[in-house]
């Protein structure tokens, strides 16, 4: 429930590829391990990068996340330029 265990758990998909490949099997495997609330597992499980972006997820945590799921660079931009 706080943009700390959400940037840890990206920070954990990012680096770790055991648990990448959980994440990228069904990524509902990995939320046990992180205190997330309910919009923040809404926005990992729709790739939403921009509610993650501002959710509190930083750019050196999501654009590596985002270039995992294919993402171009000004889809990715976009995505966290939008307001809500």
């Amino acid at each position: 429930m706080s943009a700390y265990s959400l940037q840890k758990m990206i920070r954990d998909i990012n680096r770790d590829p055991a648990l990448r490949e959980r994440y990228f099997s069904d990524a509902r495997q990995v939320f046990p391990g992180y205190e997330l609330s309910e919009a923040e597992r809404e926005a990992v499980l729709a790739r939403d990068f921009g509610a993650l972006y501002r959710l509190g997820v930083h750019g050196l945590l999501l654009r590596p996340f985002s270039i995992m799921h294919q993402v171009s660079e000004p889809d990715y931009l976009s995505a966290i330029r939008q307001r809500s």
